[in-house]
């Protein structure tokens, strides 16, 4: 894996000692993957059975009481087109869980259904999910794993998550999983480090900030948003929340944190309370997360 210049002397800046650790993670083989059994359709012990049933090796994964590390890529099984487990990054199981259920739910960057049929689980199938993406192909994938999933709280929409405040409704829950520059997808595709920018990470960041500022103004008084990302970036990450604050004086940033799991807190002073995750202490996909609650 050829790592660009700029790539790695800003790596090396944000992680000094830890960065060969870091990249370590990338450049060995995949050699444990993660599902979420849908209780919705199923439970963690018949999963587990058609697991054993089909010599796939799995465990529990430590932060995630519906999620199982599996030894083995081949789960295009059967009981994965009828919706019984949705293959998913373990640390993508993160977010949904630090926001929890609520009674009116908007998740803003939904495709291709992870995260909302994630939330839609918590829910069990109360109140209203809506799952909002602005791309037409991604939003096909997205009905598609809704359905599958058996989920039937849910509206699919189709918004600029910048102006999604414009929408008339106002929730109790809203998860914001930005676009970003994917570093933590960098073991599955290695197309992101041929275009990885200081310039690219600056213009993603302006939108997120833009997105940011739309999903908190969605919120109604003390509900609570999470923007998370699979990505690295001080832009990306701290600097968004920064933004946040700095923009809606009533914003109130919790620590985020979830019980079986190991995170670091954030790499600025006024960001400190949000949250890292990094692969060599996972063994799983970097993720940031922050937890904001809206005035009262």
């Amino acid at each position: 894996m050829r790592i660009p210049r700029e790539f790695e002397s800003y790596h090396m800046r944000l992680l000094g000692g830890e960065y060969r650790r870091f990249l370590d993670y990338f450049l060995q083989p995949d050699e444990r993957y993660s599902v979420r059994v849908n209780t919705l359709k199923s439970t963690v012990r018949e999963v587990k059975r058609v697991f054993s049933e089909n010599a796939i090796g799995y465990g529990p994964v430590e932060w995630c009481r519906d999620g199982l590390w599996v030894d083995s890529e081949n789960l295009d099984l059967m009981e994965h087109q009828l919706g019984l487990y949705y293959i998913q990054s373990a640390s993508s199981m993160i977010a949904p869980q630090v926001l929890g259920a609520g009674d009116w739910v908007a998740d803003l960057c939904a495709a291709p259904g992870g995260k909302a049929t994630h939330l839609a689980q918590l829910m069990g199938g109360r109140g209203l999910l809506v799952a909002n993406d602005d791309n037409a192909p991604r939003i096909r994938a997205l009905v598609y794993n809704i359905q599958r999933l058996g989920v039937e709280n849910a509206l699919v929409t189709k918004f600029d998550a910048c102006r999604f405040d414009r929408c008339a409704e106002r929730f109790d829950r809203v998860l914001l999983d930005a676009p970003c520059s994917s570093v933590g997808t960098l073991r599955h595709s290695r197309e992101i480090l041929s275009k990885w920018s200081m310039q690219w990470v600056r213009s993603l960041a302006e939108v997120q900030k833009r997105m940011i500022i739309a999903a908190y103004d969605s919120l109604m008084d003390g509900g609570r948003l999470v923007y998370t990302t699979c990505t690295t970036t001080l832009e990306e990450n701290e600097h968004v929340v920064e933004h946040l604050l700095g923009e809606r004086p009533d914003a109130r940033l919790k620590r985020a944190g979830l019980s079986g799991l190991k995170i670091r807190r954030g790499l600025t002073e006024r960001a400190y309370d949000t949250g890292r995750v990094w692969p060599q202490d996972t063994g799983s996909d970097p993720h940031f997360v922050a937890e904001v609650v809206k005035g009262g």
